[in-house]
């Protein structure tokens, strides 16, 4: 709940600490405040979850309906980062029907961050995270319908998969907790970045893999249950998919009983691992090479684990490609010292607990030495062990690349709440813990929807009420403000984005739809006055525009004919164009 991406403040932070140790505080000093109440609630709950499939439907709901109850206050969020829209192109080229589109003419032009125009114009990753776009955008016409619909469903599979390992009411309360804590106000809820779809994949390989170990279990459901879940983890993040995969062998093939039900798991993995193939040859031409990996080797990024060698490009077209790329070099080289590596993994440490504990959950982590003394623990640390290790060797870490290991998360959350509750050192004081602790994270949940929904003039408040909320109220950009400008004009747009020093690479504005000359509205970068012109003459009958992303007002029209042939020629600082 305290974590988004770039808009994160220490405000929010301090008023869910702030409400975190006042609940701690009062079942300190007076652990029996409320408890009639609570015991109610308690029943209710426990009802809930007497079947599985009604608690996992429970579950998925909570989050969407939630959301959907605060659209008119907290609208469908605007892409800002580099990678959102690049699933944005994936989501709308599935969604015309195809895996890649040609090539477009003059390409140069379009050349943008995580995107390829040769061999084909494509997306750089893997089809998970475009699928849900392209369901969404075919039934509703707005693809974050289909990351809404993700987060339902992480919410739904996480409750279905703890239930083969604890309680079906402690189960329903970590669905709870991740639908509070990473869904709702969450950038993965808000945000095309991806998370939830490989946290689909990794609960269905948790579950799965559990749930095999009884006795009396549908081991051929639970095989292949196993197996979508892998192929999920492949389809979104695949260098997690590999240590998921290994895992899974060892815990499937070590077991003679298990062994069938590994041939089942192997045979849907197989599947999977053809059906991306098939994607792989429609964007790189091979089979066994991503397009991740045929961008890299084109741009050199993103960079390589700390262990590996660097990839080294030394010639680039578009200076913001250039900019992201030693960026991304920069963080590397990180690792050659050891104050830059003590403050890049306390970063990410930081991070982690923002996005996935919060000041919530904390007091429960307290206990987590009593949980590792369990047996059945331990391989689930050990697999946590290795993708920590993943992760902390890698140049930079977003709470996405962590998706497939949230069960896991979750599952170890409630195991440190159940031991908060139940210990007999704290008396009655660790019960009146877990119950103030969550009474106040609903508190400050009402609180913020309350405060975003009776506050019109919520996005201009200022004071402490203004920097609470300015983690979730997040301004539009003025790229999507010059979309917003143009759409109310009618007819195609042609907008030319002029490249200014010192403009920050982060802030690119050359991103485009699946079908160029069917878009409404297509941004181009400035390459040379006659490939401009030529570009104008490629794409007819559109308006031209001249953007300067520094401007509070960044569009200027540029006219056509003559006027355009001079409007370029001043920019370029030339006296005429050849034509």
């Amino acid at each position: 709940m305290t974590y988004s991406i770039f808009y994160s403040t220490k405000a929010l932070e301090l008023f869910c600490g702030a409400v975190a140790a006042l609940a701690l505080l009062l079942a300190w000093v007076v652990p029996q405040a409320g408890a009639h109440g609570f015991r109610a609630l308690e029943k209710a709950f426990a009802g809930l979850s007497k079947r599985t499939a009604a608690a996992a439907t429970a579950s998925a709901l909570l989050p969407m309906i939630f959301r959907l109850v605060l659209l008119p206050w907290f609208p469908i969020p605007q892409p800002h980062v580099h990678d959102e829209f690049s699933y944005l192109l994936l989501g709308d080229t599935l969604a015309h029907g195809r895996l890649a589109n040609p090539t477009p003419p003059l390409w140069e032009h379009f050349e943008t961050e995580y995107e390829l125009m040769t061999p084909v114009y494509a997306s750089q990753y893997q089809p998970a995270q475009g699928v849900f776009l392209a369901a969404g955008e075919l039934i509703t016409g707005v693809p974050w319908w289909g990351v809404w619909l993700s987060c339902g469903l992480m919410c739904g599979a996480a409750c279905w998969a703890l239930s083969g390992i604890v309680s079906r009411r402690w189960a329903l309360f970590g669905a709870v907790l991740m639908a509070f804590q990473i869904g709702v106000f969450g950038f993965w809820m808000n945000s095309y970045f991806g998370g939830a779809v490989s946290a689909v994949g990794g609960s269905f390989v948790f579950g799965s893999l559990t749930r095999l170990k009884r006795k009396r279990s549908r081991r051929t459901l639970h095989a292949i249950t196993a197996g979508m879940g892998l192929v999920i983890l492949l389809a979104s993040r695949p260098a997690e998919a590999l240590i998921w995969m290994t895992f899974t062998a060892i815990w499937l093939f070590r077991d003679a009983p298990l062994r069938r039900a590994g041939i089942h798991t192997t045979l849907i993995v197989a599947c999977g691992v053809s059906a991306l193939g098939v994607y792989n040859k429609a964007i790189t031409g091979h089979a066994a090479e991503m397009p991740y990996s045929l961008y890299r080797d084109m741009y050199g990024t993103p960079q390589s684990y700390w262990w590996q060698a660097p990839v080294i490009i030394s010639r680039f077209r578009t200076p913001e490609v250039a900019a992201n790329y030693r960026d991304q070099l920069a963080l590397w080289r990180r690792r050659s010292s050891i104050a830059a590596l003590w403050d890049a993994e306390w970063r990410r440490l930081r991070d982690f607990w923002r996005f996935f504990i919060g000041p919530f959950s904390t007091p429960a982590l307290f206990l987590f030495p009593m949980v590792v003394r369990r047996r059945k623990t331990w391989p689930w640390l050990g697999l946590s062990a290795v993708l920590v290790l993943d992760h902390a060797t890698y140049h930079a870490w977003y709470p996405q690349q962590s998706g497939g290991e949230t069960i896991l998360i979750t599952w170890l959350l409630v195991e440190c709440w159940r031991q908060l509750r139940a210990t007999s050192r704290l008396r009655q004081r660790g019960l009146a813990a877990t119950r103030l602790l969550m009474a106040g994270f609903a508190c400050a949940l009402l609180l913020l929807t309350f405060a975003i929904a009776l506050q019109p003039g919520a996005r201009t408040l200022g004071g402490t009420a203004g920097r609470v909320l300015a983690a979730v109220l997040t301004q539009p950009g003025r790229r999507a403000q010059a979309i917003h400008r143009l759409e109310q004009i009618p007819g195609g747009h042609l907008v030319f984005v002029e490249r200014r020093p010192g403009h920050p690479w982060y802030d690119e504005w050359v991103f485009n739809p699946a079908d160029l000359s069917g878009s409404r509205i297509v941004f181009a970068r400035m390459c040379s006055p006659e490939s401009d012109l030529r570009l104008v003459r490629a794409l007819p009958h559109r308006t031209v525009w001249l953007a300067n992303p520094d401007s509070d007002h960044p569009l200027k029209r540029m006219g056509a004919d003559a006027s355009l042939n001079s409007s370029l020629a001043a920019i370029y600082g030339i006296g005429q164009i050849a034509r």
